[in-house]
């Protein structure tokens, strides 16, 4: 991607995220409210998976979570729409940009399951009630305690990634060498 590409994500991200957190002050301002519902959108996608993730970690500053998470899921949204935009031009040549695409979609599709995921209400409120896919890598409720982040459940749904990653990555390195 070129460094105007992502000069212009860091503007927007930018823009997003000061207007989304001046709207987060308590104010009953008309302006208030549609600086925020502005920040948000400029922030949108990554909007939806980092309220979800920051609702389901209540322990945690909000701001701590939202952002990142928007940010990173912007980033990847940003990359894969670029690369399926190169792909449908034709301009995908390059090894390492297949292998990129390739992990930036599959991050992207993992992204967009594990935000359906989180959205889902508890059926219980005295149990441990687990987050993510394939792997738990979240817990949360019970009277007793217990629950947080699962280290094990996160690290293998990020080798999951990259397997399934570079496995498209191969696949689609292979086809392209059979065609031409």
């Amino acid at each position: 991607m070129s460094k105007l590409g992502w000069l212009t994500f860091v503007i927007i991200q930018s823009i997003g995220s000061i207007l989304a957190a001046y709207g987060t002050t308590y104010s009953a301002s008309a302006i208030v409210h549609g600086s925020w519902l502005l920040g948000l959108l400029l922030l949108f996608p990554g909007a939806l998976p980092g309220l979800a993730v920051s609702q389901a970690l209540i322990h945690i500053r909000p701001a701590y979570i939202f952002f990142p998470v928007a940010v990173a899921c912007n980033a990847i949204t940003w990359v894969t729409c670029y690369g399926v935009w190169r792909v449908l031009r034709g301009n995908l040549t390059r090894t390492t940009q297949r292998y990129t695409l390739a992990f930036a979609a599959t991050a992207l599709v993992f992204g967009v399951l594990n935000t359906l995921h989180f959205l889902r209400s508890a059926t219980c409120s005295d149990c441990l009630y687990p987050y993510g896919l394939p792997f738990t890598f979240y817990r949360n409720g019970g009277y007793t305690g217990g629950g947080g982040l699962v280290l094990r459940g996160l690290l293998a749904d990020m080798a999951t990634v990259v397997a399934i990653a570079l496995l498209l990555g191969a696949f689609w390195q292979h086809l392209a060498a059979k065609s031409s």
